[in-house]
């Protein structure tokens, strides 16, 4: 619903029906600009988002995903870590907004999201029927002002696709997270800020896994950062690994003994 108190918001367009096409357009498009700066102007409205993992924030340039973006998760492997990472970050967007999952391929569980931190009440699954469907369903729920978050499943995608999804984040105040796999790291792409997550070794014994989080990309920043985060498999917790050196992520294996877990340090 657009806000009463905004200009333009409820303003009629009289132009005559004699203006040719394009100077329709042109007028449409000034004055949603217009209604778009308004949107942005508002004292609620916050441009930057964190991410929720301190060590995360640190190594981007805006200290968070800035509103209106895309930002590219790539898994170097399947169980990489890669969709609880993004899921657990989509939770902060989603305190403004709802989180719209487009889920082409019919694989997600929606069950697991409360383990996430997602709220469900303010969560839109979409399960498109075809390829096309899916990039137009991510593509409109981009554009939408009203959304917080739009994450989607997305393997091959064809450059002009990309830039499309991009225009469409640039227009809202929407940010898009595109889950791929590892085969994307190669392709050139529109991404405002690309990570990879890669797998790390972990005790056999451990409830949780270690992930390496690799910024590939950043407009505006450095890149080639990365840190190290803990991931539980009981609660999907995400923490920075070295935080663990006196703590204890691995469950007892005998009576109320506790084992160690080995300090791994944040790169970068």
């Amino acid at each position: 619903m657009i806000p009463s108190e905004l200009p333009y918001a409820t303003r009629e367009i009289s132009l005559r029906e004699t203006t040719p096409g394009w100077q329709v357009i042109k007028e449409l498009r000034s004055r949603l600009r217009r209604f778009k700066h308004c949107i942005r102007a508002r004292s609620d409205y916050v441009a930057v988002v964190s991410t929720g993992i301190p060590a995360l924030d640190a190594i981007l340039p805006d200290h968070g995903l800035r509103r209106g973006t895309l930002c590219e998760w790539i898994g170097t492997e399947p169980g990489s870590g890669v969709a609880t990472l993004a899921l657990s970050v989509a939770t902060q967007a989603q305190k403004k907004g709802p989180l719209v999952i487009v889920d082409g391929k019919g694989k997600f569980y929606p069950a697991a999201l409360p383990s996430t931190g997602v709220e469900l009440t303010e969560t839109i699954l979409v399960r498109p029927k075809s390829k096309y469907d899916e990039l137009f369903a991510i593509e409109q729920a981009l554009r939408c002002s009203g959304v917080g978050t739009v994450l989607g499943f997305i393997d091959r995608l064809r450059s002009q696709q990309f830039r499309r999804l991009q225009l469409a984040a640039e227009s809202s105040t929407a940010i898009g997270m595109l889950i791929r796999p590892s085969f994307a790291r190669k392709q050139n792409g529109w991404a405002d800020v690309r990570l990879l997550a890669s797998p790390q070794p972990s005790p056999p014994e451990a409830f949780c896994r270690f992930v390496e989080l690799r910024c590939l990309y950043a407009k505006g920043g450095m890149a080639n950062r990365s840190i190290d985060l803990e991931v539980s498999d009981e609660t999907n917790d995400v923490r920075l690994a070295a935080e663990l050196s006196d703590s204890t992520c691995v469950l007892p294996t005998s009576g109320t003994e506790i084992s160690s877990v080995r300090d791994i340090r944040a790169v970068g």
